[in-house]
């Protein structure tokens, strides 16, 4: 029988096609379950969307009855006046509507499970003094949000200053699937509202898979 040594030459060859089959046959199976992940995302979609607007209701009445309980809307975090522009993303909605205690001597609010927040880094968030749903003490506060878990976000650490967001464990769906979605935090505007005048519009944003959707409180909206 003839035998035949490898040369070097025809080793290193035989190393490069292997290699490039290996690396074909990886990327062939990134390409796989990244096409599976966005097939099961798209078909979470409609559950996940039907949390979020499980959550909207909640708020919406949660706002409606402050503004029965307070004769106005939650205000939104005005940053100028001349011309009138609202920062609909970083807002006041969450402290608003859980109501906060306020401590003159420390000049701190204090929403019930979150952390304490000087008078001067609630100007620099949310451009205002103070908040309108507060009181020296906890039996003077309207309180419109059950405390024991709201979804939250952080926005500033140390202090933490947080705003309303989505929050779901998301149970049935799978992590890696759940790690497709993004969602943004609740966003409000009540000072010039496009789409529902006269009251407020209220939003977020979820991205999944090859979607961007906006759930809110008007029509257009899902």
């Amino acid at each position: 029988m003839l035998k035949r040594r490898l040369s070097f030459t025809d080793s290193l060859l035989v190393l490069v096609v292997l290699a490039v089959v290996s690396a074909a046959g990886y990327e062939l199976c990134r390409v796989t379950f990244r096409l599976i992940l966005t097939v099961q995302a798209r078909a979470a979609i409609p559950r996940v969307c039907d949390e979020i607007r499980s959550q909207r209701r909640q708020l919406v009445g949660a706002i409606e009855a402050y503004k029965a309980g307070m004769g106005f809307y939650p205000p939104d975090h005005v940053l100028s006046r001349n011309p009138l522009r609202i920062d609909a993303v970083t807002n006041q909605l969450l402290y608003e509507l859980l109501g906060t205690v306020y401590d003159p001597t420390n000049e701190t609010f204090s929403a019930k499970g979150f952390e304490r927040v000087g008078k001067g880094m609630i100007k620099e968030m949310f451009n205002t003094d103070g908040f309108k749903n507060s009181a020296s003490s906890d039996d003077s506060v309207k309180h419109f949000l059950v405390a024991d878990f709201v979804p939250s976000r952080e926005v500033h650490d140390d202090p933490d200053v947080n705003v309303l967001s989505f929050s779901s464990a998301l149970e049935g769906i799978d992590g890696d699937v759940a790690g497709e979605f993004e969602f943004s935090s609740w966003h409000y505007v009540s000072s010039t509202p496009t789409n529902n005048p006269g009251r407020f519009d209220l939003w977020i944003e979820v991205k999944a898979a090859d979607r961007a959707i906006i759930i809110g409180n008007w029509q257009a909206a899902q």
